[in-house]
């Protein structure tokens, strides 16, 4: 038996554009680095042979030249031989990436245990402390972003008398057909009941999903004469079949979908003509959160208590907030002091999180007493004017008879910076700070000028 790791989109040097702060944006983009650290700490647990990256090591066929050299050294750091094939991001190719002069020269100097995929051609590699010493990989690289056949077709006319009893497995990088829309394969007829939404290529927030390319025609391979289809291209880890998993992306980074398990790298342990062990083992650090929230009586203080609990360190000195990314929706109703609360949240938890995406339906609904303040002001009369026209026109705004009326939410928006104008103005503005009088100076006594003769 061999025991490997399965892992694939690194998407290494990914721009995270979404994040608007530089330094954090740096550090999301840093850790994808860190990652391949964390999948050297499951190789040496596990004692695994080798690494298998089902592609998209890269987040774009040109990443620039600090990016690649560091993935180099931090392949290097995983001390045992990575097998690699090109996906989407990364195609293959003439004068693709790994075509480069300066990818191959810092390729050679810095990991010499990077090995490269690119043909689609029967691998045998050596497993020195095996129970076998061999295994063949079939590697299906992708030679360009969009490919409109199945990169793995060529495995169906191999002779597979000539490989013995190595171990076979299969590397490939795209969506399969038990994910497919209109799809009639059922996950049964390949032994899997745990696949993901019908979608032909996994998208994140950032990038549109493509449809109808790379697809892998899971129910035309021959089963039999394999033993494990490591699949790229899901970013979480995802049973498509006894014997073919997605593994995921090590890091996570994007706002998970249902069904999915990212942030982990699949241990693996395969023999010939035996189901597959797998098993997730986690290697994320960051935590993309999504909550919806509805603000009721407690206004936006549930926000707050449930974000202070989503981002509590999950072990013992471990990140907090600062490793946190966020997408909320809020609805509800909320008062002119409501408002200015949430707002007050939202400045303070998108300072903490690496990132804070707020979808904000609520709807402003000045209390009686904030209207009354802010209608009867006998020392403010233009202020008293200004909110009570607002509030007639909110009236009337309910149940339009008017066509030239402003849209309600714009109204309400002007009531609420109203309300703010008034309540900054309302603030007590604090003492200037104490002088401190000068060293060895009696506090009552008067410092004379310097140009001042004092008598003796």
């Amino acid at each position: 038996m061999i025991t490997f790791i399965h892992t694939a989109d690194w998407q290494i040097g990914k721009p995270f554009a979404s994040i608007a702060d530089p330094a954090k944006r740096a550090r999301v983009q840093q850790e994808r680095i860190e990652a391949i650290r964390r999948i050297g700490d499951v190789v040496r647990q596990r004692r695994a042979g080798f690494v298998v990256v089902a592609g998209d090591l890269f987040d774009s066929p040109t990443p620039t030249n600090a990016t690649v050299a560091s993935a180099l050294g931090a392949i290097a750091s995983l001390e045992v031989p990575v097998y690699c094939i090109p996906g989407n991001h990364d195609h293959g190719g003439p004068d693709s990436l790994w075509e480069q002069p300066f990818f191959k020269r810092e390729h050679s100097r810095l990991a010499a245990n990077f090995h490269l995929l690119l043909d689609p051609l029967p691998v045998v590699v050596a497993v020195p402390g095996s129970d076998s010493p061999n295994v063949l990989l079939l590697p299906c690289p992708l030679r360009r972003r969009h490919e409109a056949d199945d990169p793995t077709a060529w495995i169906r006319s191999l002779d597979f008398t000539t490989f013995g009893e190595m171990p076979r497995i299969v590397i490939a990088h795209g969506s399969t057909t038990v994910f497919a829309p209109g799809s009639t394969v059922a996950a049964g007829s390949l032994g899997g009941g745990s696949v993901g939404p019908g979608t032909s290529s996994q998208g994140d927030d950032e990038e549109p999903a493509a449809t109808g390319v790379n697809t892998i025609a899971l129910d035309r391979l021959p089963f039999d004469q394999l033993d494990y289809l490591a699949l790229g291209d899901w970013h979480g880890f995802l049973a498509a079949g006894p014997k073919a998993f997605y593994s995921g992306a090590p890091e996570i980074d994007r706002f998970p979908k249902p069904g999915q398990q990212p942030g982990h790298v699949a241990v693996v342990t395969v023999a010939r003509a035996a189901e597959p062990r797998v098993e997730p083992v986690a290697t994320g650090c960051f935590r993309w959160l999504v909550h919806a929230a509805a603000i009721d009586h407690d206004g936006p203080r549930q926000l707050d208590d449930w974000l202070t609990e989503a981002t509590r360190p999950t072990t013992p000195g471990g990140p907090g907030f600062d490793a946190c990314l966020a997408r909320l929706e809020v609805t509800g109703s909320v008062s002119l002091a409501e408002r200015a609360e949430l707002d007050r949240l939202v400045e303070s938890w998108t300072a903490r999180l690496l990132r804070l995406d707020l979808d904000d339906q609520t709807v402003l609904a000045p209390s009686a007493d904030e209207i009354r303040d802010l209608a009867e002001r006998p020392s403010d009369p233009i202020i008293a004017r200004v909110a009570s026209e607002l509030v007639a026109m909110l009236d009337q705004a309910a149940s339009p008879t008017d066509a030239s009326l402003p849209d309600p939410e714009v109204i309400r928006h002007a009531i609420h910076l109203l309300h703010a104008i008034v309540s900054a103005d309302a603030e007590p503005t604090e003492p200037p700070p104490a002088v401190e009088p000068p060293t060895g100076t009696a506090i009552d006594s008067p410092v004379p000028p310097a140009h001042q003769e004092v008598a003796p």
